[in-house]
């Protein structure tokens, strides 16, 4: 029978007709049935509070008078009791030296990696990971802003990678610039004087002219005394060339609302987030509550972590952390409950699965449940039935 373009196009017709109704039949089925679920995120959430205010410190500025003075504590770094925080040149004289003495320190440091290289990277290989090694501690140095470090970092890498022909790289060369060194160093005890730290310190080259507020100028603080602090930085004269800051603990005296200061006391611990100062938060101890002024409290903390890391940080927003919690987000209306505790149902194949959960913090619409367990059989990810009516473990769900 010879098919026609009639009967091929009844038959593509027949066929539509049917798959409309059966996906029409599915919709109204699917729909009469639906089954809604949410997915189980872990999350964390925390109860804090802002604090503004100061860091203070036991700071001690670093003064001279001195024409021909050289500071050479470094930025940031700790300065031990008796060790040089920068030095005093008689005149010109002795500050060409002085010169002339750090381009030989670093023509020795040139040398000693050039000799170094050569004895350690004989092969292809050796050379290639002295090259990484080097190149990985130039860009540390770089990112800290450690000006002598990046200036070692530099040489080693020059030694590894750049011949220069100018400069000579053997033993001899070696004994020849270390004494003449030694030399310079000899000439120059006779017309240079060293200021050195009478007590342990962070060093700054950037004083603010907050040194003046110290510690014991907290006490009894209240917000009208620390605002005052806040507005009254003083002027610093020609002759301040840095400061030292004590290492051992800092304070942060801030203003925060009556009702997040009645969350804490006296003599216990608080968690403090300083977010980009600070990679973690810091965990301080609370020295005093002042009265309420106008609905705030003035609150000093005492801290004794990051003193280095907080040392260029003075007028700050911190948050006080008071309560943190992780776990699985389960909605409410999902959470069942019989004899043995509360529990949900998730979609596991083509089947509702019952879940025993354990809550352990909640809100206005959602519990957290702890995920840390591993025998906690509810999981990130899973998909929770939101709809309860008629669920039961192992309920098909497509039926």
């Amino acid at each position: 029978m010879k098919r026609t373009n009639a009967l091929t196009k009844l038959i593509s017709l027949l066929l539509f007709g049917a798959l409309l109704a059966y996906l029409g039949a599915y919709l109204i089925r699917a729909a009469s049935g639906s089954v809604r679920t949410a997915p189980a995120v872990f999350v964390s959430l925390t109860e804090n509070a802002v604090a503004s205010g100061l860091i203070v410190r036991d700071e001690q500025l670093v003064e001279s008078r001195e024409q021909y003075l050289s500071v050479v504590a470094e930025n940031g770094k700790l300065v031990a009791a008796g060790e040089r925080v920068a030095v005093i040149y008689s005149g010109e004289t002795a500050l060409e030296r002085a010169a002339e003495i750090r381009a030989l320190e670093l023509k020795k440091q040139y040398i000693s990696s050039a000799l170094s290289g050569a004895e350690t990277a004989d092969s292809l290989a050796d050379r290639d990971s002295g090259i990484k090694a080097a190149l990985i501690g130039l860009a540390a140095a770089s990112a800290r802003h450690d000006t002598d470090a990046l200036a070692e970092a530099a040489l080693s890498l020059g030694a590894l990678v750049i011949e220069n022909p100018e400069l000579h790289t053997t033993e001899v060369d070696l004994r020849l610039v270390t004494e003449a060194l030694e030399a310079l160093k000899q000439s120059a005890l006779s017309d240079t004087v060293a200021i050195s730290a009478s007590a342990p310190g962070l060093f700054s080259a950037a004083p603010d002219g907050y040194e003046y507020i110290t510690p014991d100028m907290l006490s009894g603080l209240t917000p009208t005394k620390l605002a005052a602090f806040e507005a009254s930085p003083r002027a610093l004269g020609d002759s301040v060339r840095g400061k030292l800051s004590s290492p051992f603990a800092w304070y942060f005296a801030a203003a925060v609302s009556e009702a997040d200061a009645k969350k804490l006391k006296t003599g216990e611990s608080a968690t403090l987030s300083f977010g980009r100062y600070s990679s973690s938060p810091l965990t301080a101890t609370v020295e005093s509550i002042s009265a309420t002024y106008d609905g705030v409290r003035a609150v000093v903390f005492r801290c004794t972590q990051a003193s280095a890391g907080m040392l260029f940080v003075r007028r700050v927003t911190a948050e006080i952390v008071f309560e943190a919690h992780q776990g699985l987000r389960v909605p409410k209306q999902a959470v069942l409950s019989d004899e043995n505790g509360p529990y949900v149902y998730t979609v596991t194949g083509l089947q509702a699965e019952k879940k025993y959960i354990t809550i352990v913090w909640e809100t206005d619409e959602y519990f957290l449940a702890d995920a840390s367990q591993e025998s906690a059989s509810l999981r990130a990810g899973n998909d929770i039935i939101l709809t309860t009516e008629g669920l039961y473990d192992g309920k098909v769900m497509n039926d």
